[in-house]
């Protein structure tokens, strides 16, 4: 016979097996896993980006015994991070200058943050970096940083680089390999996993482990920030990640990687959630990189704003997008600047620079050429709606489209583009390239459909307007509201120390 059980039963049940299986699941979680050359708890700082992770975030991981990741991009804010004000101190005027600048203090800034989080850790756990392939002059920094780093005998004080938005050159891994740093790639799917191995670990093969020490799973869906989503893939119909992982393995397996990690980054909240894969052959050894609650810490630099911000976010709120200046998909907090991105490129038609039989009327607006940009008579009607209500500005697209904008938002389109310092290998907004064979262009249209992430990002670490600046951000965000772990007795909001979060983590809530 069948017995149906009440809310209040199921609730009872569930408290009785947590409070039962507590200390078994505590010794799971803590059991140590192989990374980077060293034993460590399966907890991996998320690395992130332009100074969300320091030196101080990075070492209080690491003492706990497990991972540290400092952001190598954009470690180049203030130098010994004794206050949230991350503006390059640029004193070029040209673009070449202040790019060169960048590279210059972002050496610095790194190294600096590396040793105080080596200090902190005090021999324990590891103490990686991280970047992004799209950053201009990463191999550069990175080489700059690595040797930087060195201390006698010929060891570093980096255990490892993470390297994601966009595949690592097989020069990325000679150079980590010459520095005896390990180089862990960041990678969405069991192809680019193929096309590394192929492309850029070659000459590794059959003794990967010398060069990996784990490989990132970051999910496409669930992680915050630039995600590695394929043409094959639907950014709008999410797979679930066991299975991905379960083909990443089974590559990695026949590679002869059976004992180097998996690190599974995206959508990790609960550890009570994930236990099950930690002794999973199919996909085991397997560590989580803890993202969006280490933004919640005492230690992380970001502004209490943001870290206010977090707490109300709500299912939903983060949003896969294709706006960010690299090319690639990225998650982000959908407030009134992602919004007027989407808006943005709704308030856009096709034109053309001379009438034929389709296009017969010419749009009258700012920006428009004394020859005109002539679109259809039902283009030209939203044209004029648009127009109307004060997005009387146009602005061309590498497209043959134009979109309509304010003209306040014409002009910070224009400064993005003016103060451009080359913060990205290639950028969409404008044009910029660091490849000398190129003459520094790719030669194709600023694109105005996306946003200058340099200062958007920067914008969002000193706790400016963050209505207006980008707030990357993983998909599980709003699990913060409800966990008790942020709430006092009086139920005044309470961020945790570093390790406090490990604690916690360790208990699988």
């Amino acid at each position: 016979m069948l017995v149906k059980i009440g809310e209040s039963d199921k609730q009872e049940h569930r408290e009785s097996l947590h409070s039962g299986d507590k200390e078994k699941l505590k010794a799971r979680l803590s059991k140590l896993v192989f990374i980077d050359g060293k034993w460590v708890l399966p907890l991996i700082q998320g690395g992130k980006g332009v100074g969300a992770t320091n030196g101080s975030t990075a070492g209080a991981w690491a003492r706990e015994n497990a991972g540290g990741t400092i952001a190598a991009t954009g470690a180049s804010g203030s130098i010994d991070m004794t206050s949230l004000d991350n503006d390059y101190p640029f004193n070029d005027p040209t673009r070449h200058g202040r790019h060169a600048e960048m590279i210059d203090i972002s050496i610095k800034g790194c190294i600096f943050q590396v040793k105080r989080a080596h200090e902190l850790a005090n021999g324990k756990g590891l103490v990686r970096i991280n970047f992004l392939k799209m950053a201009g002059g990463s191999m550069e920094i990175m080489r700059g940083v690595l040797k930087g780093t060195k201390v006698e005998g010929g060891a570093n004080l980096i255990n490892a680089v993470t390297m994601g938005a966009g595949l690592p050159a097989e020069e990325d891994a000679q150079i980590c390999a010459d520095e005896k740093v390990f180089l862990d790639p960041i990678i969405s799917s069991s192809m680019a996993l193929k096309v590394l191995l192929k492309r850029t670990y070659r000459k590794w093969a059959g003794r990967y482990h010398e060069v990996i020490g784990a490989v990132v799973y970051e999910d496409p869906w669930l992680a915050g920030g630039h995600n590695g989503i394929t043409s094959r893939e639907n950014p709008d119909e999410p797979i679930a990640p066991y299975e991905r992982i379960k083909e990443l393995r089974a590559i990695m397996n026949e590679h002869g990687m059976h004992d180097v990690a998996i690190i599974m980054a995206g959508g990790v909240w609960y550890l009570r959630d994930w236990a099950d894969w930690l002794d999973d052959p199919e996909i085991a050894p397997i560590a989580f990189q803890i993202g969006t609650r280490d933004l919640l810490t005492q230690e992380c630099p970001i502004s209490d704003e943001w870290k206010h911000l977090l707490l109300t976010m709500k299912k939903g709120d983060v949003a896969l997008n294709k706006f960010s200046p690299t090319g690639f998909y990225s998650s982000a907090y959908k407030n009134s600047m992602i919004m007027e991105l989407y808006a943005q490129s709704e308030r856009q038609i096709a034109y053309k620079p001379a009438p034929d039989d389709e296009k017969t009327e010419a749009i009258k607006a700012l920006g428009v050429p004394p020859k005109g940009f002539w679109v259809t008579p039902e283009d030209n009607l939203k044209a004029d709606m648009w127009i109307a209500q004060g997005y009387n500005t146009v602005l061309k697209t590498p497209d043959e489209t134009v979109i309509f904008v304010t003209p306040e938002k014409a002009v910070a389109n224009k400064a993005d583009k003016t103060d451009c310092v080359g913060c990205l290998v290639t950028c969409k907004l404008s044009s910029w390239s660091q490849n000398p064979d190129t003459k520094y262009s790719t030669k194709r249209l600023p694109d105005p459909r996306t946003h200058c992430i340099r200062k958007s990002l920067q914008g969002a670490i000193e706790g400016k307007n963050l209505d207006e600046v980008l707030i990357f951000s993983g998909h599980n965000a709003f699990k913060s509201g409800d966990d008790p772990f942020y709430r006092n007795k009086n139920g005044e909001v309470v961020f945790p120390t570093v390790k406090q979060l490990v604690a916690r983590l360790l208990t699988g809530d």
